[in-house]
């Protein structure tokens, strides 16, 4: 998994350059799947680059022309305009092997006093993950399995955002989402890979 950064001067097209380099560069350690990010809430600005569709559509691009025909991934953020994700879908979704959503969603964290929580300039905005994201995960796998249907695409869906329990997995599936991916829970709870595993092996 890996972004391009934007950089001090350049513009877009130096930003769109630096996702080809990084892809070329991860192509050179012999993995066989990429997936880039689009969606980080660190780039400090509210239009994450998978909003910007145009944009989008050059990095994948780019990344093409260093990859191949590699099986390539968007992590996607939330959408909350579905006209706005079905042009996404439209336009990306036939270019790329899959779509993995959601990233962290960006709020106020503010302690129970309603100060800011993460210390430093810029953080009162920060990205939430875990458990208090899952619905919106759940949500856009749902939309995405119904987008594939409608444009007849083929792109796999990697469910991801608030797996804490294997229920959690669980639900995902029963979403649509045909790979279901952990960060801040398998963190927090090191074996829940293995929980998921006994439970479907045993039949749960």
């Amino acid at each position: 998994s890996f972004q391009g950064t934007k950089a001090e001067s350049g513009g877009a097209e130096a930003f769109v350059a630096d996702y080809g380099l990084t892809a070329k560069l991860v192509a050179e350690t012999g993995v066989q799947i990429f997936e880039t990010n689009l969606s980080c809430p660190n780039e400090g600005t509210a239009n994450l680059v998978c909003f910007d569709i145009d944009t989008s559509e050059k990095i994948v691009e780019a990344i093409r022309r260093e990859i191949g025909d590699k099986p390539l991934i968007l992590k996607l953020a939330y959408f909350a305009d579905q006209t706005h994700l079905r042009n996404f879908v439209s336009r990306l979704g036939p270019l790329v092997q899959g779509l993995s959503t959601i990233n962290t969603i960006a709020a106020p964290v503010v302690t129970k006093t309603g100060e800011q929580a993460l210390p430093g300039e810029g953080r009162l905005r920060s990205g939430v993950c875990g458990a208090a994201i899952r619905w919106a995960g759940l949500e856009m796998v749902e939309r995405l399995k119904e987008l594939r249907t409608e444009l007849g695409q083929t792109f796999s869906i990697i469910g991801v955002g608030g797996v804490t329990e294997p229920a959690d997995y669980d639900a995902y599936r029963a979403a649509g989402a045909d790979a279901v991916m952990s960060a801040t829970g398998a963190m927090w709870h090191a074996d829940l890979a293995q929980q998921i595993w006994l439970q479907n092996l045993k039949g749960v």
